[in-house]
Parts: C-alpha cells; structure tokens; sequence
C-alpha cells in the first residue's frame, strides 16, 4: 500500500495499491486541521498501527483541537485517539519507542508527549500518557531513537537548545545549545552513528551518547541558509542539499 495523508473532511488517511493506484480503503476525517505530518508505523503488541498527527488551532498553551491517531494500516479503521498534544504546525512523524510506547514532537511551543497504547481484553486500545514536557521537542525532523535516548534538534521560533538527548522518561541529559548550534537540521542513523545537517552550512558525524555532545567529524558542505531537508542515505552513498544544490557524498568506511 501507498499511504497518503491527505487531510480533508472526506478523508483523514488514504490508501492505493501501489502497484495499480486502485484506493484500498480511506479513514474518516481526523479532528484537527493539517498539518505537515507524514503518517508512520510503530509496533503495539506485535501489530502495526499508524499513527497520524493533526495541527491545533493556536499555539503554546492556547492550542486546541489536534489530535493523534491510531489507525489499522491494513483497513482504515480508527483504533486509538489521544488529544493531550496540541502544536499548531505539525512536521515531525511519530516515533516508535518499543514496547507501544510513542513519541511525538513538535515546535511552537508544543514540546513532547510520551504515550503507551495497548490492547485491552475486549479488543479495543487504551492509550496511556507517561510524560509531557516543553524541554524537548523538535520543529521539523522526527527524534533519532537509539540505546533508549532520543536526539532531536530543538531549535525553534521560541528557543536555542541545539541538538538535545533525553532519557525515555523525559528527563534531558544534554544539550548543545548555540556552541555548536543546531537549527532545524536533518539527522540519520548509520551504524550507530548519527549523520546530521545543522540546519546551515555543517554535516556532523555524531556518536550518539548520553553522557555528552560527541562529534567525530564535520565538514562545510552547503550553502547558507534554511538547510532544513531530511537526508537519505543507501549503500554508503548520502543525499544533501540547500536551497541551490542537491549533494550525494561517499559516507562508507572505505577499505584499506
């Protein structure tokens, strides 16, 4: 299946088979309004659920009326609501944290929510809220989930915390804020190592640790600006670009 997020008042979600575009099935209109959000899978007892976030109307603490969705990818059918994260520009996608745990993002004001979804004796879902906090969030990219931290770039309109690594339970254990800077950036995980944008001119090779900022290398790679894209990276071979150039760059350990 294509999964589609298509957001109008006929249809939150909407699937095609990819091979003949014929629609497999439509979900009902979400409550919310759209937003720039991707849907995505995580695991809940072993079954595939996606997830799909909707904009607030307002920001910060005024916000209201977003919500975030569970959805059987298989059949449209709605299996999960939860409406205590309101931002009122959604980018990032939810992340799946293990064990139906899912985190969700956003800027504005919107910070993070960490949810639980299981599946009760009757069938249907309850969904469980662990934390919320403002101290992490992220504007445009999804977190990086690696070893039970997230690493997310949580520079936005509102503050200048640079990239951020929080615990599963909230709590920060560091961030860089402006010395490096991190604004916004794209970031992948290879390895287990974090290949990340800055959101400017930098390509950073990270070792992802809890106990601190740890880079290996960087390079200035792009020019100046809002270099705000997600990365793609196959077979050794990233993809980059700024608002001019489109870059493919030779990331693998080569041989000796």
């Amino acid at each position: 299946l294509v999964i589609v997020a298509s957001q109008t008042a006929q249809a939150g979600v909407v699937a095609y088979d990819k091979v003949t575009g014929e629609l497999k099935w439509k979900s009902p209109a979400l409550s919310g309004g759209a937003g720039y959000v991707s849907p995505s899978i995580v695991k809940v007892g072993g079954e595939d659920h996606l997830v799909m976030i909707t904009a607030a109307q307002g920001f910060g603490r005024n916000a209201s009326g977003g919500s975030v969705n569970g959805i059987d990818p298989l059949s449209g059918r709605m299996l999960w609501t939860y409406g205590n994260f309101q931002c009122g520009i959604p980018v990032p996608h939810a992340v799946d944290a293990g064990e139906g745990r899912v985190l969700i993002t956003g800027g504005y004001n919107a910070g993070s929510a960490m949810i639980k979804v299981e599946k009760k004796a009757d069938g249907s879902y309850g969904v469980t809220e662990l934390f919320k906090t403002v101290e992490f969030g992220s504007h445009t990219q999804p977190p990086i989930f690696h070893k039970d931290h997230f690493y997310a770039q949580y520079t936005t309109n509102e503050r200048s915390d640079g990239l951020v690594c929080m615990t599963m339970d909230g709590k920060v254990r560091w961030r860089t804020g402006e010395e490096p800077a991190f604004n916004k950036g794209g970031a992948i995980l290879a390895d287990g190592l974090l290949l990340a944008t800055d959101g400017n001119t930098k390509l950073y090779l990270i070792e992802p640790d809890a106990s601190g900022f740890k880079p290996l290398a960087s390079a200035e790679l792009l020019g100046p600006g809002e270099n705000w894209a997600p990365l793609a990276l196959a077979d050794g071979k990233l993809l980059i670009r700024d608002h001019k150039n489109l870059k493919c760059l030779v990331v693998a350990q080569q041989s000796r």
